[in-house]
């Protein structure tokens, strides 16, 4: 599978879902890292809110199922799982992220 096209399919999928109901500021992936051992071929997939929620677990739950109805059964496993981040939460990104919505900067380490 190439990754440009899986990607790209992401950031659509985020632009017109954001387009829409306006949930995220930011939306990342992140390669899973076992300790340079080896590269697992899979992803995180990160997204930090637009907006304050008091339970993350149900929006993990709609990122699951927004995936699994939008992506082919490939796609769909390269993301090991989705990480939720509330509106207030300073986040770190890492030079090896995938920025697929918002302005984003990354570390300079």
């Amino acid at each position: 599978m190439d990754k440009a096209i899986f990607i790209k399919e992401l950031k659509d999928l985020f632009t017109s879902l954001n387009k829409k109901e306006n949930r995220y500021s930011e939306v990342w992936l992140s390669e899973i890292d076992f300790g340079g051992l080896y590269y697992s071929e899979k992803y995180i997939l990160n997204v930090k809110m637009s907006f304050h929620i008091d339970a993350r677990t149900p929006e993990i739950r709609f990122i699951d199922d927004f995936l699994e109805k939008n992506l082919d059964a490939e796609k769909y496993n390269l993301i090991e799982c989705p990480s939720v981040y509330n509106d207030y939460e300073r986040i770190w990104h890492e030079r090896g992220d995938i920025i697929l919505w918002g302005d984003v900067y990354l570390n300079a380490a």
